[in-house]
């Protein structure tokens, strides 16, 4: 039987070496630790390559430039030195519309919810026109397979467009032209409302001008916008336009829509990441001539490069990808886009 000694003296040796064990189990632990993060930060394991699962992508087809000069580039960022861009990013399939058979009395449905009720007359096997003979002699042609559209009218010479005695207000306007797309059941789900710009204008022989006021405007343009795609905004041929623009001007008892831009493609959830250029290696391209200029309204042909942000793109013709690029933007509306996907995985 222990004594009480030396039951005092087990119980000691038993704390002494447990302890022992828990100190050494916890410097194990941080060793563990340590050693881990030595080797992640001197000897980090590199990500899996890309997937490219689209294997070889298009070219992105840029229209126009908005300039015709050649310039001279220098790089005027507040940091002084150009971003540092990931070395991938998501390229996403685009959703096509298969054919629907009942696409032309979906397309009637639409055009007539907002006044046009004449029959139809076929431009192509997918495009249809419909006349509206009210005061503004409206047109509007429709691509019934993808249902976007453009509506045209005689409104620049119209008396009552030109009093603009019942011309609301940006925000009455924006109201206006989503009222008119809601009514077609064309106002995509994706469209982020707190992009929504307007722009005033007044009309001056047969041309729109910007107006400096909303006193002396007579034609509000309102743009639409999708949401950021992984947090990167969506840019258009236009720079600050969209592809998605309505004209909403005065009416004989309330405001009225007179001409609509309408082309919208929907990005699906299905993606797969590519190399990418470097920001130096996007500016090196922009300096050859090998960018798209968007948006230009100088004189001048050096450009000071104020901002270079990431982005993707949109045109106005149909496209199997959204693909990213480089936005580079300089004083007096000057917007330049160069396509981001390294060469080796585009199709020249």
């Amino acid at each position: 039987m222990l004594t009480l000694s030396q039951a005092t003296a087990e119980t000691r040796t038993f704390i002494k070496w447990g302890a022992i064990i828990i100190v050494l189990l916890f410097l194990a632990v941080i060793s563990v630790r340590l050693i881990s993060y030595f080797k992640n930060t001197f000897f980090p394991t590199p990500p899996p390559p890309p997937t490219v699962s689209f294997n070889k992508l298009p070219t992105i087809s840029f229209p126009a430039n908005a300039s015709g000069k050649s310039f001279t580039y220098s790089l005027d960022t507040v940091t002084g030195i150009l971003p540092v861009f990931p070395d991938r990013l998501k390229v996403y399939k685009m959703v096509s519309k298969a054919p629907d058979l009942l696409a032309l009395n979906k397309a009637r449905s639409s055009v007539a919810a907002v006044g046009f009720n004449s029959a139809e007359v076929p431009v192509s096997n997918q495009v249809y026109q419909w006349e509206d003979n009210g005061p503004l002699n409206r047109t509007i042609t429709m691509n019934i397979f993808s249902l976007n559209f453009n509506l045209s009218s005689s409104f620049m010479t119209d008396p009552t467009v030109q009093a603009a005695g019942n011309l609301p207000d940006q925000n009455g306007a924006i109201s206006v032209a989503e009222s008119f797309l809601s009514g077609m059941d064309s106002f995509p789900s994706d469209i982020d409302t707190s992009k929504t710009q307007t722009f005033i204008y007044s009309i001056n022989n047969n041309t729109l001008t910007t107006a400096s006021s909303i006193s002396n405007t007579q034609v509000i343009e309102v743009d639409f916008f999708q949401k950021d795609v992984d947090k990167l905004p969506i840019y258009y041929p236009k720079a600050i336009n969209s592809t998605m623009n309505v004209l909403v001007v005065a009416g004989q008892d309330q405001p009225q829509v007179a001409q609509v831009n309408f082309y919208h493609q929907t990005i699906s959830s299905t993606y797969a990441t590519y190399p990418i250029k470097t920001a130096q290696q996007a500016f090196d391209e922009l300096k050859q001539g090998k960018g798209y200029i968007a948006s230009y309204f100088g004189n001048s042909d050096y450009i000071s490069i104020r901002n270079v942000a990431l982005g993707y793109y949109i045109g106005d013709k149909k496209q199997d990808y959204l693909m990213p690029i480089a936005v580079f933007s300089g004083d007096n509306g000057f917007y330049a886009y160069v396509p981001l996907v390294t060469d080796v995985w585009v199709n020249k």
